[in-house]
């Protein structure tokens, strides 16, 4: 492996914008329609999600007068039960999906971009690099999640093991929160990592205000601003932007975000609809925790870019495919 450092400023994944994507009225247009659209259809999907769920969970009987009292018993078990763990999740899949594929539908009409082009530099869409991210993840990070969990004496019960009595729900409960994680991480990925990292390299390509602004902005879009969970997210997302520039794509990052939140919610705590209560400041184990997350997704990002066997395997050594800004280069 070669140790020369990478030249971020020139990865392929920001280097073809376009005279349109720096357009700052098309900008602002696209930030109009797209939030406006995508709630839209957003709120419109998880509605329907929330009835089609209360439906099943009533054994397959839905009366529309009751209705109101389902939803409001649903959300108010706040995942402290199976049925409202993976309620909460499947309507928080069932609206950001949506939501992030109309918000980008539309950044790519206004400004002329192939919507692949948000997602990779490859010529499809490259599944071993998202496993790889998903593998990696849980290689490398998953045991400091578990001895967090289950060497502290104060730690509550793992979720997987606390919300079913049984093995068979255990591992139901398991499977459905890793096929409900994974495109909800792509949703968030395809707009931050995606859209939002190419529209920020037109004002600068330095790579440190790449990840720094993006990881900021990621972490304020979820609204929790107490230092901890704040600089968590934070970091997570310019370790995420350092992935994305790195390999070319968002697939080896949304693999990783998947796999964070899904060791979340089976040994950390399941999804909740109410903040984590603030400890008042960043403590020394956090920041530690913190920092080791930021190393080691540089580092796997490192390992598939170096390793040329899992470069390979992965298809992280792809070229970027020149079709994808065509309309750009037309309507410009």
């Amino acid at each position: 492996m070669s140790l020369e450092l990478p030249r971020l400023s020139q990865a392929a994944f920001i280097a073809d914008l376009s005279p349109r994507e720096r357009s700052l009225w098309r900008i602002a247009a696209t930030l109009a329609g797209g939030v406006v659209g995508g709630v839209i259809i957003g709120l419109i999907v998880g509605m329907i999600a929330l009835v089609l769920l209360v439906f099943v969970t009533s054994g397959f009987h839905l009366d529309p007068r009751g209705l109101p009292n389902q939803i409001t018993s649903l959300i108010d078990e706040d995942g402290k039960t199976v049925r409202s763990a993976l309620g909460l999740l499947t309507l928080a899949t069932a609206t950001n999906g949506p939501m992030a594929a109309t918000f980008i539908v539309v950044a790519a009409l206004i400004l002329g971009v192939n919507p692949r082009r948000y997602i990779t530099i490859a010529a499809k869409i490259r599944w071993r690099l998202l496993g790889s991210g998903l593998l990696l993840s849980f290689v490398i990070i998953g045991p400091l999640v578990l001895a967090s969990q289950f060497l502290d004496p104060h730690a509550p019960p793992a979720p997987m093991l606390s919300l079913a009595s049984d093995w068979p729900g255990r591992i139901g409960y398991a499977v459905a929160c890793i096929a409900l994680l994974i495109p909800a991480a792509a949703a968030e990925e395809v707009v931050f990592r995606g859209w939002l990292l190419r529209q920020t390299s037109a004002v600068s390509r330095n790579p440190v205000f790449l990840m720094a602004l993006n990881g900021v902005l990621f972490s304020a879009v979820h609204g929790e601003f107490a230092p901890d969970p704040f600089l968590t997210r934070a970091l997570m997302g310019a370790g995420f932007v350092y992935m994305t520039l790195r390999l070319g794509g968002i697939e080896f990052s949304t693999g990783a975000h998947a796999a964070n939140n899904i060791m979340i919610v089976l040994f950390i705590q399941p999804l909740s609809l109410k903040p984590a209560p603030s400890t008042g400041g960043v403590s020394s184990g956090s920041l530690f925790q913190d920092l080791f997350l930021l190393v080691s997704y540089v580092a796997m990002a490192e390992v598939v870019a170096r390793w040329p066997l899992l470069r390979r395997w992965s298809g992280a050594d792809q070229v970027p495919d020149l079709t994808t800004n065509v309309a750009a280069e037309h309507f410009s």
